[in-house]
């Protein structure tokens, strides 16, 4: 593959939420702190729906419910389960309150026995459970999304965007009250690093203005600038020039938000998209954390 940048994997003491979800508070609910995650040797090839041109989807089971959709999203570091599917399955739970970007969400807490993903295999972990389309916009006919809590404890993820196939190869690791990481990248923009979340759940950038201003004063945004959505967020719609992106440079849309939740990371200025690599493949290699697409 032609392309590659090192991916620091950032440990966040306060959880984020995913995409784009933050915690009111640091204190999470009282939870079992012990996951399992279960043996896998070898690479699996999943076959995945693309949906949007860019959102990944594909089949996994928890419990004993089988054929669920599950959005691959690196952008959430934590894994949320529908409501609908909690309900079935009869998971007890815990309350809590999260930061949607600008709207308090309540969602739940619990502790999931038994998810499959391809090779993964993970018990008693806890993920959150509420009501899916209020994380995505996309999120009609989905039962659960993964996060980067459940993804990073992969060694590795190739994305096949010409086969629709999406290959893990697991850790086989057990690893005790695992941390909620988020998956970032410094990218060369109009000749200015910009710190960016990597974000498979997200069609192209979003960037925050108050951190542009502090970290990217120099930053020129091409076009007309208007109005701009995404799903129930507003904000304003750009054009993004100057994106260096391995040997080539590029440009994309962005939309850009007035404020960054105060959870989110100082040095974080926005999330990347993966489509907006505009790659065949991509490959997570979390083992080196090394992001690499052609």
């Amino acid at each position: 593959m032609k392309n590659r940048i090192r991916i620091p994997l950032v440990l966040i003491a306060v959880l984020m939420f995913a995409p784009k979800c933050f915690p009111r508070s640091s204190k999470k609910p009282a939870l079992q702190e012990h996951v399992d995650i279960g043996p896998s040797s070898s690479n699996a090839a999943i076959p995945f729906q693309l949906r949007s041109n860019f959102l990944i989807v594909v089949d996994g089971q928890i419990g004993p419910l089988r054929s669920l959709k599950f959005i691959l999203d690196t952008g959430a570091t934590r894994t949320i389960v529908g409501a609908k599917i909690a309900n079935e399955l009869l998971l007890s739970r815990h309350k809590g309150k999260i930061l949607n970007f600008d709207k308090d969400i309540k969602v739940d807490w619990t502790n999931v026995p038994d998810l499959r993903l391809g090779p993964l295999v993970v018990r008693n972990f806890p993920a959150i459970v509420g009501d899916l389309k209020q994380f995505s916009q996309f999120a009609e006919g989905i039962d659960a999304i993964i996060g980067m809590d459940l993804l990073s404890t992969t060694e590795n993820i190739l994305i096949d965007y010409r086969s629709h196939f999406v290959t893990m190869k697991g850790s086989g690791e057990t690893l005790p009250n695992p941390v909620s990481t988020a998956l970032t990248v410094q990218l060369l923009v109009q000749g200015h690093l910009a710190h960016l979340i990597v974000d498979t759940g997200l069609q192209d950038f979003l960037l925050y203005e108050d951190r542009l201003r502090r970290h990217l004063p120099r930053l020129k945004l091409s076009g007309a600038i208007s109005q701009g959505y995404a799903g129930r967020l507003r904000g304003k719609s750009a054009t993004l020039t100057g994106i260096r992106l391995g040997s080539e440079e590029s440009q994309s849309n962005v939309l850009l938000l007035a404020l960054a939740p105060t959870s989110l990371p100082d040095d974080i200025d926005g999330y990347i998209g993966t489509n907006a690599l505009h790659a065949q493949m991509i490959e997570l290699n979390f083992a080196f954390k090394v992001l690499r697409w052609q």
